[in-house]
């Protein structure tokens, strides 16, 4: 499988489903059928500091999250081991993306630049937060800040040439 920097984490494992090792996953994609599409994967410890290459047997849809049933994982004891692992696939086999859609790691290293040409930061961190996709960024002295990525806020993301050019709502970037 590809190492960490050519990965993109499709899924996180939550709990068992029944008692054949089936698992349920909460999607990290647009897709439920993403999983089907799969074979593949390689299974990332919370920690970053384990990987486990596994085969996708079936995956099929439940709700809001996909049931998975990985080749040699047949009890719901093996299951509990994987909780919170992340299902990854080499970044090669991610979907095409559109114009205006970027993948989360992507965002990563990017200085948020106003229209004064001030830069107001790195992107250290990208996250789904309770109101859409949230930037963590962290300021020339160390303090860190959450910018929504909202079009109202983000007004062009340019990844070659490491910025996004922002319109943030005053105090936005206060201590």
């Amino acid at each position: 499988m590809a190492d960490a920097s050519n990965r993109i984490a499709v899924g996180v494992i939550r709990k068992s489903h029944g008692v054949r090792g089936e698992v349920s996953v909460e999607p990290w994609t647009d897709s439920l059928d993403r999983f089907s599409e799969l074979t593949r994967v390689t299974l990332v410890s919370p920690e970053n500091d384990r990987t486990r290459d596994a085969i996708i047997e079936r995956a099929r849809a439940h709700g809001d999250r996909a049931l998975v049933t990985f080749a040699g994982i047949e009890t719901p004891e093996e299951v509990a081991l994987l909780r919170g692992w992340t299902i990854e696939i080499p970044e090669s086999q991610a979907r095409a993306l559109a114009p205006d859609e970027y993948f989360h790691h992507h965002l990563v290293g990017l200085h948020l630049i106003d229209s004064d040409g001030n830069d107001r930061g790195e992107v250290v961190e990208v996250y789904e937060g309770g109101g859409g996709v949230l930037l963590n960024v962290k300021r020339k002295d160390g303090k860190t800040y959450e910018v929504p990525f909202a079009v109202s806020i983000c007004r062009e993301v340019d990844v070659a040439g490491g910025k996004i050019v922002v319109d943030l709502p005053e105090g936005l970037d206060a201590d």
